[in-house]
């Protein structure tokens, strides 16, 4: 299905079925609370409480509800209020569901009543009982707990996007709270020229600049599926673990599609800042540490060589004048190049430190020439 082929809507699928799993599970606990408090509750002060009836309805109810209200949240809600501060969206986000969680909680009440009355939802006895339970103490808890509810999830979810797509839930499950080895597949970005055009636009707006530019390029990452490790200043570490970076060439088709998003967004960009920004990047793989760093603010950090040499292979791109470069060794590993492109060798460097000289090739659209070669590098 098209729907999936998209890593950014896969991610927001799982996201909403995480929703749905947890608010059917709050759903099934309050249930049980209010049976287990039923002679103090308006629902035991009628004679139609059945236990049975309310249970299911009540996690129809909570299921349904916590895949509209992830739809509506994950797919319209965070973008439209991205840029706004986190407080304000907060706020908005959580009154938002709120309110569609009243609405679906009124509306599965109302469908309890008919199922136990065997009449119509819109019955007049129906809709006479519901308008008691909306002024009855049931309701006001069932609005409290769904604000609530909403409020750990909204959370949660801004809490997942600080980590980046998984990373959160291996922090909880531990995967990372002993150091462990990968070998992962990582990309340096880094806008050319930032300096001068830092110059160019002073420091807010050149940071303001940075800002929609790491907001642009956010999709691409996501669709192919990377991660997001690090901002630092006007460059940008992403990483992929081998199965992922490799499938489908991900992890050269995420530098294609970042540049496609960058051209898409051009005109705005030009029209706010007077530039569009360009950028290098170098890709290289190999095995890193990973674990769990630090005390009041903890953090996964990678460690290892691989990731100083994919910085020297990307400060190579000025160069060669190109603005991709892949070591040999990663690209033997991915079985097709990005389509309309054919990967081209721009010479053997010597990296400091190392005794055994490296490969680098860039990929080039079939018309296009590679630059005057330099000679050969030691970086």
């Amino acid at each position: 299905m098209a729907l999936f082929e998209s890593g950014r809507n896969r991610r927001r699928i799982i996201q909403i079925a995480w929703i749905a799993a947890f608010w059917t599970l709050v759903g099934m606990l309050d249930a049980f609370n209010t049976h287990a408090l039923a002679d103090s509750t308006y629902l035991m002060q009628t004679h139609f409480y059945d236990f049975i009836r309310y249970l299911r309805v009540s996690v129809l109810a909570a299921f349904t509800s916590g895949i509209v209200c992830g739809v509506v949240f994950l797919f319209f809600l965070r973008d439209r209020f991205r840029t706004k501060t986190f407080g304000f969206a907060l706020l908005i986000n959580s009154i938002a569901i709120s309110a569609l969680c009243s609405a679906f909680s009124t509306v599965a009440y109302a469908i309890f009543l008919s199922l136990r009355y065997q009449e119509q939802i819109l019955s007049d006895r129906v809709l006479t009982e519901t308008r008691q339970w909306l002024a009855s103490g049931l309701y006001i808890k069932n609005l409290v707990l769904w604000t609530i509810v909403a409020f750990i999830t909204i959370i949660f979810i801004n809490v997942n996007d600080k980590y980046g797509p998984g990373i959160f839930g291996k922090l909880l499950l531990g995967r990372y709270h002993r150091p462990r080895e990968e070998e992962r597949i990582f990309m340096f970005a880094d806008i050319r020229g930032s300096t001068q055009i830092a110059e160019k636009l002073g420091h807010i707006r050149f940071f303001n600049l940075l800002n929609d530019f790491y907001r642009i390029i956010t999709n691409p990452v996501i669709d192919t599926s990377g991660e997001i490790y690090q901002y630092v200043g006007d460059e940008v570490v992403l990483s992929w673990t081998m199965e992922r970076g490799l499938h489908q060439g991900n992890c050269i088709r995420c530098f294609y599609q970042m540049q496609e998003a960058l051209q898409h967004y051009a005109p705005r960009l030009r029209d706010k800042y007077g530039i569009v920004p360009e950028f290098k990047v170098g890709l290289h793989a190999g095995m890193v540490t990973i674990g769990e760093i630090g005390v009041i603010k903890k953090d996964i950090v990678f460690s290892g060589d691989v990731l100083n040499t994919t910085s020297r292979i990307q400060n190579l791109c000025n160069t060669y004048q190109v603005n991709i470069l892949i070591s040999k060794s990663l690209l033997d590993r991915l079985h097709l190049p990005p389509h309309g492109y054919r990967p081209h060798r721009v010479g053997l460097i010597q990296l400091r430190g190392k005794q055994l000289r490296m490969e680098l090739y860039t990929f080039l659209r079939e018309d296009e020439k590679l630059p005057v070669r330099p000679p050969i590098a030691s970086t």
